[in-house]
């Protein structure tokens, strides 16, 4: 009886096995197809990565030196507010590199406040005449060829840095950003003002070739300088600047500082004050402090962290739907501003999402993605990295 019930519960059963064995086949070839689907998009994304990779480090050698051996690199630091044109040039650093006899390096400052002419009509007070405003009024090619003339060279490259690019420099060199930056920008704390600010900034680059530039070649950190060439406007391309970092390396710096030397066009009696990391805030307290309640509201001196990445966050929210802005605030990575960690990745990924829609073709939002993505993976970041895959991935 038993056998028989068995048997009898087999043949119903039976038909229903067959049935979910069919759906469950279905079900499977239509996942298979989707597994199919998915695996070629991963395929495409990785084939993009990689692409961009080679493209930044494709191991070439591409000497940007002259027949002398010799690089000349204007680097220009640019304070861009939004719906201006042109930029302020705050900074003018000009970087000479030998590479002849061991290596020299020569670092040349010009004060913002120095001489300059301006376009016919531009001026309208004697202050216009700075060469700073020859990048204002008159564009940044102006500038350029108006420091060109105050340095008696004509210069081979060009590097751009904005306001928030520094602060992100900063932060990926571990350096306190807020406070080196106001390091920086400091001038009311001196007599001299202009000048010995302009000097500050030799001295510190001269202090960053010589704590960042290790000994041996093969220890710089890849991802960290394609982070930073990223976040900079230039005409050298990477494996350019990986090649001028392998012959600063090579120069032994670290052990021979004084073939970095300093100067400053026109020629003003300065101090050398060396910056110090780990007592920056004293020393901003000692040279501000007494004359902070004089301070104008727009000098970046006497504001607070605080106040920055809330000011930051207020023109984002009160902006987020305006075109040119997000262009802008990609453009100028508006983020690196925010001192928060998670507060700027979610801004930066906020503005991400807004400005690929703005690009015309589905090569140039896939260039950005993969970008972002690179970023990223090299920052460890991997909630946004997973976020930036899944953006690559819909750009397909």
């Amino acid at each position: 009886m038993k056998r028989k019930i068995i048997i009898a519960a087999c043949i119903i059963a039976c038909p229903i096995f067959i049935v979910f064995l069919i759906k469950g086949l279905l079900l499977y070839q239509e996942k298979s197809v989707e597994r199919a689907i998915k695996k070629m998009q991963d395929q495409a994304v990785e084939q993009i990565l990689t692409s961009r990779k080679l493209d930044h480090d494709d191991g070439t050698e591409d000497d940007p030196f002259d027949e002398q051996g010799v690089i000349k690199i204007l680097f220009i630091g640019i304070d861009a507010r939004v719906g201006q044109e042109h930029g302020h040039c705050d900074a003018i650093q000009l970087i000479t590199i030998d590479k002849n006899n061991g290596g020299r390096i020569e670092i040349t400052a010009v004060p913002r406040g120095t001489y300059s002419p301006l376009p016919a009509g531009k001026g309208t007070t004697s202050s216009d005449y700075y060469v700073s405003n020859a990048c204002g009024l008159g564009g940044l090619d102006y500038g350029v060829k108006q420091m060109e003339k105050i340095l008696g060279v004509q210069t081979d490259y060009l590097v751009v840095i904005g306001f928030s690019e520094t602060l992100g420099i900063l932060r990926y060199l571990g350096l306190p950003s807020t406070e080196t930056l106001q390091w920086l920008r400091n001038r009311h704390g001196y007599v001299i003002g202009e000048p010995q600010r302009a000097h500050n900034h030799s001295t510190f680059i001269k202090q960053m070739i010589i704590k960042f530039v290790p000994r041996d070649a093969s220890a710089f950190d890849t991802p960290l300088q394609y982070t930073v060439y990223k976040l900079v406007k230039t005409d050298l391309s990477f494996s350019q600047v990986q090649n001028i970092a392998k012959t600063i390396s090579s120069m032994n710096i670290v052990d021979e500082p004084d073939k970095i030397h300093l100067s400053m066009r026109p020629l003003y009696h300065v101090q050398d004050i060396s910056y110090d990391a780990e007592h920056v805030q004293e020393y901003l307290d000692q040279t501000l402090g007494p004359i902070k309640h004089l301070l104008s509201k727009d000098d970046y001196s006497d504001r607070s962290v605080q106040t920055i990445q809330e000011g930051v966050v207020r023109i984002m929210e009160e902006n987020k739907d305006n075109i040119e802005f997000v262009s802008w605030a990609y453009q100028n990575n508006l983020w690196l501003q925010i001192e928060d960690a998670t507060e700027s990745l979610a801004l930066q990924y906020a503005i991400l999402e807004q400005y690929i829609r703005l690009l015309p073709t589905k090569e140039e939002q896939q260039a950005v993605l993969a970008d972002y993505v690179i970023e990223m993976e090299n920052r460890g970041e991997d909630e946004w990295l997973d976020k930036g895959r899944k953006l690559l991935l819909n750009s397909l």
